[in-house]
């Protein structure tokens, strides 16, 4: 048979994963991807509103983008850069007030988090007196750390070193804002593990430990050095190539594009259709994976259609891993990560700078968890106004449910829009005190979402990585938000590291016997 690879999963990760193979093979390997449903881009989804002759856009997951120097910030960069969507991109500064305000609503009000030490004179607000009170304890607390356990959640963590309070008001705060979950289930281990690190291996508690744990961190991270000096000069060339858009990337804090983020998701997509070698499915989800006969991997699609390929990249969450494997080889694994669901409430009012503050907007911590149905809310308007083209609006965007989505709305499957709406209309009024009617108020609801590193994650992924490893006869490598990381710029990191440095695609002939997790495992040794 020809040679060819199939990726499973038209999301972000996908779609990335589809475009570094297309990158890298020669025309004559054939690259199929496949999505189960009509949209590619997966999570990242933006929607074309009006209401009183304006027209705006509706954001239905993720929304802005990091800039910065780091790896994960660098791929989605050169990314765009490849892509042509440099005109396309609007920005805030890292002087905006969406970069330096970030608000936590706690005791009824909006808490600014610190943004230096400036805040140590001018006086820290009330969710955050705990934290000076918990470093004291970190530094002045004798070592508690357990010896019966490989992890603890992360509520456990921080209320034994710093104190409860510095969880309750911040942390879950954090938490909910990245993970939409509860710090009293997520791993300490796999999310604070510097932290986690420093306390399991120092004698003086996590702060005095940090010191050791970045040495070593260095240390592990100096096999890596010739990888990053080779980016880093891919980088610089192409600063020099077009110094205008990397400099004014330079200033900002985020970004994203001036019809919303699915700009980028689409744009893979386009480039994708114009290469002669790639083909991209969709609506029609994968039903089963198997060996075929010639020992190549054969994926069944829903209308029987038959994909065979030297090797699988999959993509897919793993609720829907297990379902392909279910003939076959099906592991409890692939059951015990959690996802969380998550209701996003595009509200839109009929006036500009309508919020009483100006920032990003706020998180909700477990504090005033009692209070709320919101995770928190992104002042939209604010954090990029160009997309808003001059019009006469405030977009804000409340995420409501995570892990209590079933105890305050029911199933996901099932919940009421109208229930969803106007919880975030009254959260609005409540926390904002925006008692004005929205002139456009719409609800998406995206049912199991994000995964949830739950207490025990990083042994879960090493067996994984065992499980992985037999499937297929070596031809499947995995990647996406439930390793390493769920964020955007984590997924195009992971996609591109797989194809960049670990395949072998000049061997497709011969199982790879690369699970994609080897290097993220490497980093929890």
């Amino acid at each position: 048979m020809a040679a060819a690879i199939t990726v499973l999963g038209g999301g972000i990760t996908g779609l990335s994963t589809a475009w570094y193979l297309a990158q890298r093979l020669p025309s004559t390997v054939a690259v199929r991807l496949i999505e189960g449903t009509s949209h590619l881009g997966g999570w990242m989804r933006t929607d074309k509103r009006q209401a009183n002759g304006m027209q705006f856009i509706a954001e239905r997951g993720p929304r802005t983008l990091r800039s910065g120097s780091s790896r994960e910030a660098s791929a989605v960069l050169e990314l765009v850069d490849d892509l042509n969507l440099q005109s396309q991109v609007v920005t805030a500064s890292k002087f905006s007030a969406a970069a330096r305000n970030r608000y936590i609503y706690y005791n009824g009000e909006l808490n600014c988090m610190p943004s230096g030490l400036g805040s140590l004179v001018t006086g820290l607000p009330p969710a955050v007196k705990c934290l000076p009170r918990g470093i004291w304890q970190d530094l002045t607390k004798a070592k508690n750390t357990p010896t019966d356990a490989s992890d603890e959640s992360i509520h456990e963590f921080i209320s034994r070193r710093f104190g409860k309070d510095v969880d309750d008001n911040l942390a879950s705060a954090v938490m909910h804002g990245i993970y939409a979950a509860d710090t009293k289930t997520l791993s300490a281990r796999a999310l604070l593990y510097p932290f986690w690190l420093a306390d399991r291996t120092g004698k003086h508690g996590v702060i005095r430990g940090l010191r050791r744990v970045a040495k070593l961190s260095r240390a592990r991270n100096a096999r890596f050095a010739v990888r990053e000096a080779e980016e880093q000069l891919a980088v610089s060339r192409r600063r020099s190539a077009n110094p205008e858009f990397w400099d004014a990337m330079d200033e900002a804090s985020m970004y994203s594009f001036r019809d919303g983020i699915q700009t980028l998701s689409d744009g893979l997509a386009v480039r994708l259709r114009s290469y002669s070698n790639v083909e991209l499915v969709t609506g029609q989800p994968a039903t089963e994976a198997r060996i075929g006969p010639t020992d190549c991997a054969e994926i069944v699609l829903a209308d029987g259609r038959v994909v065979r390929s030297q090797h699988v990249v999959n993509t897919l969450p793993l609720h829907c891993i297990r379902k392909l494997f279910e003939k076959s080889s099906s592991n409890a694994l692939l059951d015990e990560t959690p996802y969380a669901s998550v209701a996003v409430a595009n509200v839109v009012y009929g006036k500009k700078d309508i919020t009483p503050v100006d920032g990003f907007g706020y998180l909700v911590p477990r504090a005033s968890a009692a209070s709320s149905k919101a995770l928190g809310t992104v002042f939209d308007s604010c954090t990029l106004p160009a997309q808003d083209g001059g019009a006469e609006l405030s977009r804000l965007t409340v995420m409501l449910g995570g892990a209590r989505f079933n105890e305050l709305f029911g199933s996901p499957a099932s919940a009421s829009k109208k229930a969803l709406e106007d919880a975030a209309v009254e959260t609005l009024r409540s926390h904002l005190g925006l008692r004005s009617t929205p002139i456009d108020v719409d609800v998406s609801i995206g049912e199991q979402c994000i995964p949830s590193y739950t207490v025990g994650y990083i042994d879960r992924l090493k067996a994984m990585h065992r499980w992985v490893h037999g499937q297929l006869g070596g031809r499947m490598s995995v990647v996406g938000a439930a390793y390493g990381g769920p964020a955007v710029p984590q997924c195009i990191i992971h996609a591109r590291d797989l194809v960049h440095h670990h395949l072998r695609l000049d061997a497709l002939d011969k199982p790879q016997n690369v699970t994609g997790l080897e290097e993220i495992i490497s980093g929890f040794d």
